[in-house]
């Protein structure tokens, strides 16, 4: 699970009513599949909102890869540095009304240890809620900061599991 904050509304607010510390939160619910050489897809249940005048939502499934088996000494990057590129199609509620919207979006975090992830998110939004007021559909930027944590492990056996084996 990954919690993000838009850094622009949080320290400059939103540009046409200058509200500073809008609260503008991204949460994925990442599902990974198999570890390879470079690295897993993953799937990307996310949820947004936003505390603009007029209340911002999205609910939308990304589908990308990311790249954690990068380490090698001529690129010298940390080892515990990952990448994950993803498109994503969801619905986007605001004005009350409801409108379908892609997005493509970029990620960069750093593993702390087993279950904690701190990183940042670039996106591009597709927003087509603005046509309903502004009547202009516009493909827009997003920088999110935050962490991400595991609080389950399913690729690891439990030890205290005791086997049977039938005779």
């Amino acid at each position: 699970m990954s919690i993000y904050q838009d850094a622009r509304l949080v320290v400059l607010g939103n540009k046409k009513e200058h509200n500073i510390r809008t609260l503008n939160v991204l949460i994925h619910f990442k599902i990974q599949a198999k570890q390879n050489a470079l690295g897993y897809f993953v799937f990307i249940p996310e949820y947004e909102k936003a505390n603009l005048p007029d209340m911002y939502q999205r609910l939308s499934l990304s589908v990308g890869y990311t790249f954690n088996g990068l380490y090698t000494p001529l690129l010298n990057l940390p080892k515990n540095l990952e990448f994950t590129v993803a498109i994503g199609y969801g619905v986007t509620n605001r004005f009350s009304n409801n409108s379908f919207n892609y997005s493509i979006s970029g990620e960069a975090s750093y593993k702390i240890n087993e279950w904690l992830k701190v990183g940042f998110v670039h996106q591009l939004t597709e927003r087509t809620d603005l046509l309903y007021k502004y009547r202009k559909n516009a493909l827009k930027y997003s920088f999110f900061f935050g962490i991400e944590f595991s609080p389950f492990d399913f690729s690891k056996k439990n030890s205290n599991t005791m086997s049977y084996v039938s005779r």
